[in-house]
């Protein structure tokens, strides 16, 4: 997750929301808990460290805590224990002394995680991460709330800088959670994934107010989907990005599967109903997700084009806007199952975002980019697990009516239709297509022909010819042709940073 932690609307939605302390009674014994990587000190070093410490302190336990173990992540767990709350000025000074002693041994900067339950992130972050921030500033280091992990009860917060910058950080925050009371409640609690079919999600995308106002009288629509519908004018909005006289919001309220499915139907509704009139697809999107979205080095939003099948994603803004209630535009081009498919996707980012970021399998990923955590989160799982499920399945109804049908027929018969079956795949090979820019086809003309020949693929140009842009078909086995749609788009890449 990023330090800016708050979402538009201010907390954190996967973040679960912890009850008042007055409701709930307050836990007994407050412990404070840490994770350190192996990178920054050994298991051995930290726990001679740590009986060192025990010894000078009158503090009831300074122990390492496997059950409280990061799972898929390198390091070490530990715990400072005691039920007397007068005592956790002295627990404060033991972090202190543990501090100093790792900073002795190891570099002059170094990071510690602190473990918190899942019930005070949100109080932490506070509002739109005015909290956390004012931590950082106050403290001089760089604070982080991971994203959460599944099946671990904990949710760990990042502090980097020098070992007294990373105390005083510690110091804040646990007065601060000791100040709000810790609950049984927050140690229950659990962070949980994206269900769509549940997400309640508002939807915004900019048309002309020609094909605005022919979707809305599209009543089917709202019925069929069990969405809301309607349109907003350009200056209702706080849009960073300059919209046209003739253009107009597209709203959509529903649960986020719905809207999802809804938005395909509107899209080849559109493209039916304008044949001549060509048309991009742009959403509507919190100006503070702009970087998120793009990602380090732009890897989330070419991970995304890739996922669309080649659709061209352009998010309309420099760079992150820190008000709230700031919006920008990510803008789709490509054919109509380009636009569908990157829509789709681009909402469940922005989702993502707004539920406070991906929940990951393990700590393996918790230090990787958004891209790489979004890859490894549990939804992505759970969705390749059901399609793995769904293939098993359909290759056992396969082998069944195989069976079936080997009782049926001669032997002889069934070699024939194998064979036949064996030709007819050699005859029909894989075919795709790819949109290029216009302005770039002449400078790729000669780099098209090496690929084509390399990997054996025949690429040709297309008879559809969009305004700026360039259909490409491919044809050959699957595994040359996605080899070439990459080398492709590398080539395409390198030609617009030129």
């Amino acid at each position: 997750m990023s330090k800016d932690q708050g979402d538009e609307q201010g907390l954190s939605a996967q973040s679960s929301r912890s009850q008042s302390p007055q409701q709930t009674k307050r836990k007994k014994q407050f412990q404070i808990d840490f994770f350190i990587e192996w990178k920054y000190i050994e298991q051995d070093e930290l726990k001679n460290i740590l009986e060192d410490v025990k010894s000078q302190y009158d503090v009831k336990s300074i122990q390492l805590n496997r059950n409280n173990q990061i799972p898929g992540l390198d390091g070490t767990a530990f715990s400072i224990i005691d039920s007397d709350d007068s005592k956790l000025n002295l627990q404060l000074e033991a972090i202190n002394k543990i501090l100093s002693l790792i900073e002795q041994k190891k570099n002059h900067t170094f990071e510690m995680m602190m473990l918190i339950p899942e019930g005070t992130v949100s109080y932490l972050i506070g509002t739109s991460g005015k909290q956390i921030k004012n931590i950082q500033l106050e403290t001089k280091t760089d604070v982080v709330v991971n994203n959460a992990i599944n099946k671990f009860s904990l949710r760990s917060v990042k502090i980097a800088g020098q070992s007294d910058c990373i105390y005083n950080a510690i110091k804040l925050i646990t007065n601060k959670l000791h100040q709000r009371g810790i609950t049984e409640d927050d140690y229950i609690k659990r962070a949980e994934p994206l269900d769509p079919g549940k997400l309640i999600t508002k939807v915004q995308l900019i048309f002309m107010d020609v094909i605005v106002d022919y979707i809305l009288k599209n009543k089917d629509l709202e019925k069929k989907y069990q969405i809301k519908m309607k349109s907003k004018s350009i200056n209702e909005i706080p849009i960073k990005n300059k919209l046209k006289k003739d253009e107009e919001i597209l709203q959509l309220v529903g649960t986020l599967k719905n809207v999802q499915e809804a938005i395909k139907s509107i899209i080849r509704k559109i493209s039916s109903q304008f044949k001549r009139l060509e048309f991009d697809v742009r959403v509507v999107m919190p100006a503070n997700f702009a970087s998120k979205l793009i990602g380090a080095k732009g890897c989330q939003i070419k991970e995304l084009a890739n996922k669309a099948k080649g659709a061209q994603i352009k998010v309309m803004s420099d760079k992150d806007d820190t008000d709230i209630g700031q919006y920008c535009l990510v803008q789709v081009i490509g054919s109509v199952e380009h636009k569908l498919e990157a829509t789709v996707l681009i909402l469940e980012q922005i989702e993502c975002f707004k539920n406070g970021g991906p929940i990951l399998e393990s700590g393996k990923y918790i230090n990787e980019n958004f891209a790489q955590q979004y890859k490894n989160s549990v939804s992505i799982q759970d969705i390749k697990q059901k399609r793995q499920k769904s293939s098993s399945s359909r290759s056992s109804r396969r082998l069944r009516s195989r069976s079936d049908s080997n009782k049926r027929h001669k032997k002889q018969k069934k070699s024939r239709s194998t064979s036949s079956n064996q030709r007819k795949s050699k005859y029909n090979p894989f075919q795709t297509k790819i949109v290029v820019p216009i302005n770039l086809i002449e400078q790729m003309k000669k780099k098209l022909n090496r690929i084509g020949k390399e990997e054996g693929v025949n690429i040709q140009a297309d008879n559809k010819e969009f305004r700026d842009e360039f259909v490409l078909k491919l044809r050959g086995e699957m595994k040359n042709c996605l080899n070439a749609i990459q080398l492709i788009l590398s080539e395409q890449c390198k030609l617009q940073r030129r």
